[in-house]
Formats: structure tokens, sequence, C-alpha cells
């Protein structure tokens, strides 16, 4: 299922990889997805861990594009200057338009991290990330995961719409 057939109504849990997709106007389809959720034809929800690898993403991004760091491994150059990280804003910005969307931040549980995603790791071998999102969609109730991660390939419920315009 693309992302433009997710019915009205439907509780959208959304992964990283999309807002990024939509962000970087890889992705029509994950732009109008944003679109939906703040019109509130669609629910959109984000488990915790997707804010927060969003914000590092996003962070590490914007270092990137200044020139403040370059070459491999960011976020270890970017750990050594702290006074780069008080200087960024961009990534700030963002992330505040993004809420004013009205995506829903989703609080991850401790049966969520510790019980339910160790469960789905074994079952379907996802990463931790992945786990924990595709456990708080199904703690939810909802009905699309939205992402377009491989891993979520095999999973039957909820169902799991992918952009399939990506241009990358």
């Amino acid at each position: 299922m693309n992302l433009d057939d997710i019915q009205s109504g439907s509780l959208c849990v959304i992964d990283t990889n999309v807002l990024l997709y939509a962000e970087q106007g890889l992705s029509a389809q994950a732009q109008r997805l944003l679109r939906r959720c703040s019109t509130g034809e669609l629910i959109g929800v984000l488990p915790q861990t997707v804010w927060q690898e969003l914000v590092h993403k996003l962070m590490l991004a914007e270092t990137v594009m200044l020139g403040r760091i370059s070459g491999r491994y960011p976020a270890r150059q970017l750990a050594q200057k702290p006074d780069v990280v008080k200087s960024l804003s961009i990534y700030q910005e963002k992330i505040a338009a993004l809420q004013g969307l009205g995506l829903g931040f989703e609080p991850c549980t401790r049966k969520d991290l510790l019980e339910d995603a160790l469960e789905l790791q074994r079952e379907y071998g996802l990463l931790t990330n992945d786990s924990v999102v595709l456990a708080t969609a199904l703690r939810l109730g909802a009905e699309v995961l939205v992402s377009a991660d491989a891993a979520f390939r095999q999973i039957t419920e909820p169902f799991v719409a992918t952009p399939s315009d990506l241009r990358i």
C-alpha cells in the first residue's frame, strides 16, 4: 500500500525515514501524508524513539550542511564540539514545525521495550528501534505503520504503507 492509499481517519504510526523523505523533498507522498495529518484527515503518531531519532538526524544534517563537520562518524565528531551543538537552531525549528502539524507523541513503555519489542525481534529479526516502533503501533491498535524500511515488509499487522515515489 502506498501512502496515498491510506484511508481517511486511520491511526498511523509514522517511522523516521518517511519524515526525513518529506523534509528532504524526496517523496511527494510523504509530504501529502503530513498535510493529511495536519488537517486531521489522518491521525499521525510518532513513537518516542522516532522523535529521538529524528531530532538526532536533523541535528547532524544541519551540522554537515553548515560545514561544521564532514567525513565519517559525524555523531562522534559533533559530540566533541559542544559549542557547535549550542549554536544549532534549524533542526529545532523543523521539530517545532512538525509538532505544529499535530503529530502525536507516544512514550515508550517499559513493556514496549523490555517485553514486546524483544519478542518482535525474535519473531521478525528487527533492530531495536524498529521493534519498539512496531510494539508501539500494536499497543495503540494502529491501522497503519508508515515506513520505507524494508524490515517491515514481512509484517502483516498492522498494514504497512510505504512511499512508492521515492527519488533517491
